[in-house]
């Protein structure tokens, strides 16, 4: 299974390798396209206002079709290292019930190589999370985190002491329900996640 999922992964590091190359390309043509704009802007062709207001609606228009470009994959890129959070999870952990491992995120290159948490096979390189919505280093019925000593930097500095999507009201330890079942429901595994799940066991 490791062989397996080496290959998968490594098929896909391929296809975001084209993909960056191609982003590259857009970037270039993206530097033409506004050299361009200040250039009609220095000279008086078109005025900055009116350009932004014919932006905006090309931009609005295009995500309303659902036509914005996206590759799909993020790799986080840290700077540099955040103070571990000081909070008391133990004394939250009956109300929260460890909430904060159900929240995805993207994997840097180095955790991604370490191989201590797995991605998503389906949304490269975030997280992977279980049918429950939990981190699949999450123990399903403590909620303790399995990898704790090599747990990912996001992990390590984050607090939710202002999270909003989290408290409504930290202090009196008060769930923001509305947030956490909108945003926060299981997810679905894929052909070869469930594959790679039902052979892990």
């Amino acid at each position: 299974m490791d062989e397996l999922e080496r290959q998968v992964e490594r098929g896909i590091a391929f296809t975001h390798t084209v993909l960056t190359d191609q982003a590259a390309r857009a970037n270039e043509s993206e530097a033409v396209v506004n050299g361009l704009v200040d250039v009609l802007i220095h000279r008086g062709i078109v005025g900055s206002d009116e350009l932004l207001a014919a932006i905006e609606a090309v931009r609005a228009e295009s995500a309303e079709k659902g036509q914005l470009a996206s590759v799909g994959a993020a790799i986080r890129i840290d700077g540099p290292p955040a103070e571990t959070a000081t909070v008391d999870c133990s004394a939250r952990m009956h109300v929260c019930h460890a909430v904060c491992c159900r929240l995805p995120f993207a994997l840097s290159a180095g955790e991604i190589e370490a191989r201590h948490i797995s991605w998503d096979l389906g949304r490269p390189y975030f997280n992977r999370r279980g049918p429950d919505g939990y981190c699949h280093r999450c123990d399903a019925e403590t909620h303790a985190c399995g990898i704790y000593d090599e747990r990912p930097a996001v992990c390590r500095s984050y607090s939710c002491v202002d999270d909003g999507r989290i408290w409504s009201d930290f202090d009196a330890m008060e769930l923001n329900h509305e947030w956490i079942d909108a945003h926060l429901g299981g997810d679905e595994l894929g052909p070869v996640e469930i594959f790679m799940d039902a052979n892990a066991r």
